[in-house]
């Protein structure tokens, strides 16, 4: 069972977070994308361009079933679209752990997602623009399951830490 469950946007640090919030914790740190590569023992890239998005969201909603109900406590790091389908909204809003919403604007996520060379595989063509987009259509349900917000732009990574470990507490 999670201990604390970090969603948002790409780029929001999540991952990056949710490592150093489980280092302090001294939690096993889980993240659904990368449980994800591991398991299907490929990028997630190459599984939305291979089998397709819709291949990838089953994949990644048995992932997250799958991390909520196991008896090791973590801090999970979920993809930006995990939390996006009702069926994973009925299973968040389930959990007796914290959700915290990572929220950060495109001015901050740019020079951390590197647009231009990072392959992501939602924000082809002009992706500053779909990142704006994709966080326009998440954002309330982003919302509507987090019992904090953090909003990360300016703050440290200690900084976010000490927040979500506030919200732990």
């Amino acid at each position: 069972m999670p201990k604390v469950i970090l969603i948002g946007p790409p780029g929001a640090g999540k991952s990056t977070i949710g490592r150093l919030v489980a280092k302090r914790l001294q939690l096993q740190f889980c993240d659904t994308d990368l449980l994800i590569e591991a398991s299907e023992k490929s990028t997630i890239s190459d599984l939305f361009i291979g089998k397709g998005e819709e291949y990838f969201r089953k994949v990644e909603l048995q992932t997250l079933k799958e991390v909520i109900s196991s008896e090791h406590n973590c801090v999970l790091a979920l993809g930006g679209g995990a939390p996006i389908s009702e069926i994973a909204q009925g299973l968040l809003k389930n959990v007796s752990a914290p959700i915290v919403f990572l929220k950060v604007s495109l001015s901050t996520v740019t020079p951390r997602i590197g647009f231009n060379r990072t392959p992501r595989p939602l924000l082809l063509g002009n992706a500053g623009a779909q990142w704006q987009s994709l966080l326009e259509l998440r954002r309330p349900v982003y919302e509507s399951l987090a019992d904090a917000i953090i909003t990360v732009d300016g703050l440290s990574k200690e900084e976010v830490v000490a927040e979500v470990l506030k919200v732990c507490e």
